[in-house]
């Protein structure tokens, strides 16, 4: 079977998301149905030998909208999306000539897309085309949501695919005339197991809930404390403003800030939401989606994005793993110390 979804994205910023949506497809339609290059020299003859296979089945393209699909430049300082060799541009080019569908897929914290008055061909169609987001912290809706396009579009899911409803257990044969001794056993147990629990609760000690204060080391160390929330397995941040007008990192933006008639920024704000992951045997998880904002003094917009991975220890008390902001292009580790 020849591929039917073509997945086309900025490697910068974008091979990641790129290939966890390529899995999640794969389930569903087959890997076989998506085709993701993940050459360095993309848009080439395995690009358009593919998508021209799959001209007669009218093809898909998931052009996935990043900060750096449109904003990255070439040795000259010239957009890199206006040049003959991008491979993006090259994908986008050969998907419309096959005739296929296209789908801008924003990500990052990209709410709408791009003006397309200001784009080159071929990306000044992206305006006009239906487009859906990609986010972190609504991952699964959203991938639903890609999921039903595709099937409207025609794309057919393999046999299977669709099932999630576990199989109901087998009856029970002819039941005892007494319960046998392993039950009462297995209830003392279990009765026991919740009374530890409810002792340790009350005494204040480790529980697998993320809700209350922290206290963040976050990007180059900042400490900012921070408030959690859960709702479900639905998790918000919000942090404490940090002071940043002394601080040397941020010097060149607070200029750029002034320059452009903002004012004076003196302070930044982390606001986030996302999803908290169980799995048997491993401590929760949590993955949100960040957003950096200026302080309301300054009008409270959106500045940076980004994303927080973290895991909690198993007393409960702290959190652990990685930031990433999408300005800097790059990671650092995140540590968190529930506060009392």
């Amino acid at each position: 079977m020849s591929a039917r979804i073509f997945i086309s994205y900025r490697t910068a910023d974008g091979v990641d998301k790129a290939t966890a949506l390529a899995r999640d497809l794969g389930v569903v339609f087959g890997d076989e149905a998506v085709f993701l290059d993940k050459d360095d020299l993309r848009g080439g003859s395995a690009w358009r030998n593919e998508i021209h296979r799959a001209f007669d089945a009218r093809p898909v393209l998931l052009l996935l909208v990043t900060p750096q699909l449109i904003s990255a430049v070439d040795s000259h300082g010239l957009p890199r999306i206006a040049g003959a060799d991008d491979p993006v541009r090259r994908e986008l080019e050969t998907a419309l000539e096959a005739g296929a569908r296209v789908i801008p897929v924003l990500c990052d914290g990209l709410n709408e897309p791009p003006d397309a008055s200001r784009l080159p061909p071929p990306f000044d169609c992206i305006g006009e085309l239906t487009w859906r987001r990609l986010r972190a912290y609504d991952w699964e809706p959203d991938i639903e949501r890609l999921i039903d396009d595709l099937k409207a579009f025609g794309v057919s899911p393999v046999a299977g695919a669709s099932s999630n409803v576990p199989s109901p257990p087998a009856p029970m044969a002819t039941p005892p005339e007494r319960p046998p001794r392993r039950m009462f056993l297995a209830i003392g147990a279990l009765a026991l197991t919740i009374a530890v629990a409810l002792w340790i609760y009350a005494r204040g000690g480790p529980t697998n809930g993320v809700a209350g204060n922290w206290q963040a080391q976050l990007w180059h160390g900042e400490q900012v404390r921070m408030v959690l929330s859960e709702k479900g397995d639905t998790v918000t941040l919000a942090s404490e403003p940090i002071a940043i007008a002394e601080r040397p990192d941020w010097s060149d933006y607070r200029h750029f800030w002034r320059e452009r008639g903002g004012g004076e920024l003196n302070a930044i704000m982390y606001r986030g939401e996302g999803r908290r992951i169980d799995a048997p045997g491993v401590q929760p998880a949590l993955d949100i989606g960040l957003q950096v904002l200026i302080s309301p003094d300054s009008g409270g917009a959106a500045i940076d994005s980004g994303n927080l991975s973290l895991r909690l220890s198993a007393d409960g008390k702290t959190l652990t793993g990685r930031i990433w902001l999408n300005s800097a292009q790059a990671e650092q580790p995140a540590v968190l110390t529930r506060q009392r």
